[in-house]
């Protein structure tokens, strides 16, 4: 009690003791028995050039590759979205990311075994064929089907403790934007042509369903693209976040994924929706386009635990559920970006941010600016891994 400076007046519930510790400390509580932690987290283990990274994480010794493992090592969740994590090489980056890093102990911490993996192609850095950002050459970042110097950057990748129902998995990675009932393409953007080749998704939309013990658990994973760039960027954010509302909701006609299976999520399924959003994804476009993810937490059928951190709470008292510390100026702006939000057929029975406050447990690896004196950038990146535990009894 006087390492954490507390008197003898401590709660006689165990949950509630053990995040009041957590909060003191920094240190992030075990899940507890048979809850299921489900995570997502922006690595930023993106490279300059195809194969850069596969290489890097081929053995070990990539400093921030082990920084980004001590983040996801120190929260220990049992399934865990990476965004912003290149997949050019198909599943050869995450494998040695798993084995090399993951699953070797780093900072203090136990390493992880993560028996299943999950990636695939994104639309990231694929070329349209196209003149989108109309400079009249045909080529390059501005003409992709999502934001990327090459095919497979900046994609996704899972990590599974628990097998993987990889015949129920679904993708819709070649979605047409134009299918979407009442989308929101500005008017007179695009020439015919394009409208019918420009896809939803900027990286993909994935279903994976989970297999823990008796239930199944649908991992409904995005990353949708930045609304400060790119192509019809805040529009296209916005009908990227309205897909997932209609998916859930099980009825929209226009829903085939990319095996040509049509339809939604099977009505009463359990599900946790997570990944990057991007810091718009409360916000409404317009009168007509509403904000989806607004939407889906007003209704009866998401839960929004609302994860907290203490580093985000010290740096500003209005952003305690900030995921992103992002550089403005010669400021710092907090933003929320990043979620985990589980369907109200499973019950959350805990939830936060890694984001520890200066001097607790772990805040080297997330520090807003480099204190400590050596010149070197200390940030795993200014996004924060976003944690939620899932009661599964």
């Amino acid at each position: 009690m006087a390492l954490f400076g507390v008197d003898e007046s401590l709660p006689t519930n165990p949950d509630l003791l053990r995040h009041m510790l957590w909060s003191r400390s920094g240190k992030v509580p075990a899940a507890t028995a048979g809850d299921l932690r489900v995570a997502t987290f922006s690595a930023g283990l993106t490279r300059s050039a195809p194969g850069l990274l596969a290489d890097e994480l081929s053995a070990p010794g990539s400093v921030q590759a082990r920084r980004v493992a001590e983040t996801v090592q120190r929260a220990a969740p049992d399934v865990v979205l990476l965004t912003d994590f290149d997949v050019d090489s198909g599943e050869a980056a995450a494998r040695s990311f798993r084995t090399n890093y993951l699953a070797v102990g780093t900072g203090g911490q136990e390493g992880i075994d993560y028996p299943y993996v999950y990636t695939a192609e994104v639309n990231n850095g694929v070329d349209t064929g196209a003149d989108l950002d109309n400079d009249g050459v045909i080529g390059g970042p501005g003409d992709s089907f999502g934001p990327g110097e090459f095919a497979g950057q900046h994609g996704m990748v899972l990590f599974s403790r628990h097998p993987l129902e990889e015949d129920g998995i679904r993708t819709f990675r070649d979605l047409r934007w134009d299918t979407v009932p009442g989308n929101a393409i500005p008017e007179g953007r695009y020439t015919e042509l394009e409208r019918s080749v420009l896809r939803l998704s900027s990286t993909a939309h994935w279903d994976i369903p989970v297999r823990v013990g008796d239930r199944t658990v649908h991992v409904l994973a995005a990353q949708s693209e930045d609304p400060g760039s790119g192509t019809a960027p805040v529009e296209r954010h916005h009908d990227e976040m309205r897909f997932w509302a209609d998916y859930i909701a099980g009825d929209a006609g226009y829903l085939e994924d990319d095996e040509g299976r049509a339809g939604g999520l099977p009505a009463g399924s359990d599900f946790v929706l997570v990944g990057d959003f991007g810091p718009r994804a409360e916000r409404a476009l317009d009168g007509d386009h509403p904000a989806a993810i607004a939407s889906l937490l007003e209704s009866e059928v998401i839960q929004d635990p609302a994860p907290r951190s203490a580093g985000a709470l010290a740096a500003d008292p209005d952003a305690a559920t900030a995921t992103r510390a992002a550089r403005n100026g010669d400021g710092v702006e907090l933003l929320r970006s990043d979620y985990v939000l589980p369907s109200a057929t499973l019950e959350a029975t805990a939830a936060g941010v890694f984001w520890p406050a200066n001097g607790q447990l772990g805040s080297h690896l997330t520090r807003i600016t480099d204190s400590a004196g050596d010149g070197e950038d200390h940030r795993v990146t200014e996004r924060r891994l976003v944690w939620t535990d899932l009661g599964m009894d």
